[in-house]
């Protein structure tokens, strides 16, 4: 199925929720907390790659996965009624032999959800084709829309070294095109490439782009973030954070995919809040749902407002919606907003920050045209232009 078909499909569905968006975005956040929308769950630390900027396999433990039926009774609550938007990583999902269990699982306690995500290294076909055609399969018969990717972080042997996986390439190019053969079947099934960009890779970024453009894959760059919560690897960042090099490349880069991209697209929206962090000191301009309507729940139960949220319990300890409202808990929250939130590189469920803060995004669809029209104007659209280095 064609991208703009998918997006099509997500945007009717998203316009079913306008009304309760508003509510929700003018009077009731201000008020008092919201209910979770956005949900995402680490399913698992165990990865079948040791990949050099993230450090979750190193966690990998079976044995503290959240089982099926512990998870079932920690979802059995209306407090969950409000999720629309799940995605499940890791780790890597597909190690997992009840992932479409799992899948299942979420569809009968999630009543408002409209989209799965599900991000895999597709390093092992032979378990990952099998698991997610059958999700795919549920998903169509349940009217859910469905979006998979496959991590790729280089072309060939740069792959390799990235993952530490012996012909990690040409295996998850096994994965990827099964899973784009499957997309063409099926409606409601979207399926692209993902790569994150850092020193490692960056000059295999525009082969990435162009080896995925010759398959007519849709793809999905990211900048390298730290983070303890959803990747571990916060003590990496010293050896291999951005320097000048990487940034005026990246920066480029960026505003180039905007320039390629239609306005309306969540991944313009998310290139041009990279370009504009690199561009004015690392200062935040897009907005995010997880700041008042997200959460996110790791494999052994342990619950976060966000990847750069400490732990606010455990929901085999206690139920998330008495976490989610405790009083010192959601200062901590508050406290995310005025001093974390404003750098933050996460660009997690960026589209629906944007349809969820209407203004926020009213101006940047403004800047996107004039920045897509003319690349040299970024600086000068910048919201906090006198912090441009």
């Amino acid at each position: 199925m064609s991208t703009k078909a998918f997006r099509l499909q997500y945007l009717a569905k998203a316009a079913a929720g306008v009304p309760r968006d508003l509510v929700n975005t003018f009077i009731n956040a201000r008020i008092h907390p919201i209910r979770p929308t956005v949900l995402i769950y680490n399913c698992t630390w165990v990865c079948d790659a040791k990949c050099e900027m993230c450090s979750n396999w190193k966690f990998g433990d079976r044995k503290s996965d959240m089982t099926l039926a512990q998870l079932e009774p920690a979802m059995d609550h209306p407090f969950w009624g409000a999720v629309e938007n799940l995605n499940i990583s890791g780790g890597e999902p597909t190690t997992r032999n009840d992932l479409p269990d799992m899948v299942e699982l979420f569809q009968r306690h999630l009543p408002r959800m409209r989209k799965v995500g599900i991000n895999t290294t597709g390093l092992t076909p032979h378990r990952a084709i099998p698991m997610l055609t059958r999700i795919v399969k549920f998903c169509a018969e349940t009217g859910l829309l469905l979006s998979v990717r496959v991590s790729l972080d280089g072309i060939g042997d740069i792959h390799n070294q990235v993952r530490q996986v012996k012909r990690g390439f040409d295996k998850a190019v096994r994965t990827i095109e099964a899973m784009q053969a499957l997309a063409k079947e099926y409606p409601n099934f979207q399926f692209g490439i993902a790569a994150t960009i850092f020193a490692m890779n960056l000059q295999d970024a525009e082969n990435i782009l162009a080896w995925a453009r010759t398959r007519g894959l849709d793809v999905v760059f990211n900048m390298l973030r730290f983070t303890d919560a959803m990747l571990h690897n916060k003590e990496l960042e010293e050896k291999i954070a951005f320097r000048e090099r990487e940034e005026a490349f990246m920066r480029k880069f960026f505003l180039d995919r905007v320039a390629e991209e239609s306005v309306l697209s969540g991944q313009a929206f998310m290139y041009l809040h990279y370009a504009d962090m690199i561009a004015n000191g690392y200062h935040r301009t897009m907005p995010c749902p997880f700041q008042s309507q997200g959460l996110l729940l790791n494999p052994n139960g342990d619950l976060h407002y966000c990847e750069n949220s400490e732990k606010i319990g455990n929901v085999l300890d206690e139920p998330a919606e008495t976490l989610y409202f405790r009083a010192e808990n959601l200062k901590h929250r508050q406290h995310l907003k005025d001093r974390v939130c404003p750098t933050c590189l996460s660009p997690c469920q960026v589209n629906v920050g944007a349809m969820k803060q209407f203004v926020p995004y009213a101006k940047f669809l403004k800047r996107a045209y004039q920045v897509k029209r003319d690349p040299g104007r970024h600086v000068e659209t910048l919201p906090v232009a006198e912090q441009v280095r």
